[in-house]
């Protein structure tokens, strides 16, 4: 693994600055956008901006929901975006999220409450309401909510991990809102470059020093994030229930910080969960938002959209 940022991130970062406090976390929002790599966007039956899910605290849980053209019923994907649970929106990753709807999925791309403002649970009580909410509305939008994949990138693909556990038999103590009895079943995961073990984040940082320290502990976890290290909604690998997950395919760059964290989580999903593991050459963080500069990225994306097909919905 390298902790040389590779160009195609150098340039897409620009000015952002690994942040030395909980104000830097905030400020830099402004700084950190992917959005410039919303061109060619897939050709869509409906787009729908700003979809409210829920609100509460004055605050609301938002959506951009996509409807591929050419049928009714389509399976559902929620997207949760990356960004150490401080940066990016749903705009970030329209690109990508599109590119999964352009497959014949209605997908629901969310923007989750971010940290500091809102630290953990908040974020993971955003996600299983939107995958309540799914099951409970999605027909609304052409969707099947029975037939519901989640997937998600870093700090999204920790997120999607802490759902599927706190929707299958974990025991917690979230908020979840007028949603707490809407069952909710899984049928995969697609999860993208995680961070999954907050242990890892001190023994093996690569080149997160500041983000893992200053973002995903500080900002995420709050002032006592000890507490948290190995709570299975904070740290998936360590959830009791992970024989509880769906068929699951990791992908994660060479190149990236977090690839031992992918190598974790394929290890310790049990036997009776299908895996799929792909490590990407040449590539480290963001990769599948590059798919039109990367050549490695589209034949990696094809192969999710097949495993998809055959492993998750039986096509």
């Amino acid at each position: 693994m390298s902790e040389v940022i590779p160009e195609y991130l150098a340039k897409a970062m620009g000015d952002w600055a690994v942040p030395q406090s909980l104000e830097d976390v905030v400020a830099g929002r402004e700084r950190f956008s992917l959005t410039h790599l919303n061109v060619n966007l897939p050709e869509m039956a409906e787009v729908h901006d700003h979809v409210v899910l829920r609100e509460r605290q004055g605050t609301q849980l938002t959506a951009e929901i996509y409807v591929p053209p050419g049928g009714d019923r389509f399976p559902t994907l929620l997207y949760i975006h990356g960004g150490a649970f401080c940066l990016e929106n749903s705009a970030d990753v329209r690109r990508l999220a599109m590119r999964f709807a352009e497959q014949g999925y209605v997908v629901v791309n969310i923007n989750y409450g971010l940290a500091p403002e809102h630290p953990f649970p908040w974020a993971v009580e955003d996600c299983v309401y939107a995958a309540r909410w799914i099951a409970r509305n999605i027909s609304d939008y052409h969707g099947d909510g029975s037939r519901l994949v989640v997937s998600g990138d870093s700090a999204g693909a920790n997120l999607a991990a802490a759902t599927i556990i706190a929707l299958s038999g974990f025991e917690h103590a979230l908020d979840e809102g007028d949603l707490a009895s809407v069952p909710v079943r899984f049928a995969g995961a697609v999860l993208f470059y995680g961070p999954f073990d907050s242990l890892l984040g001190f023994t093996e940082p690569g080149d997160l020093i500041g983000v893992t320290e200053v973002m995903w502990h500080r900002a995420y976890m709050g002032p006592h994030f000890l507490k948290y290290v190995r709570h299975p909604l904070a740290s998936p690998i360590y959830a009791p229930n992970l024989g509880a997950f769906p068929p699951t395919y990791l992908s994660c760059g060479h190149d990236d910080s977090l690839l031992p964290h992918t190598l974790g989580m394929t290890s310790a999903l049990p036997q009776n969960v299908a895996v799929t593991t792909s490590i990407l050459p040449g590539t480290a963080h963001f990769f599948a938002q590059f798919d039109a500069e990367l050549p490695q990225v589209e034949p990696e994306l094809q192969r999710i959209f097949a495993w998809l097909r055959s492993e998750t919905l039986g096509k």
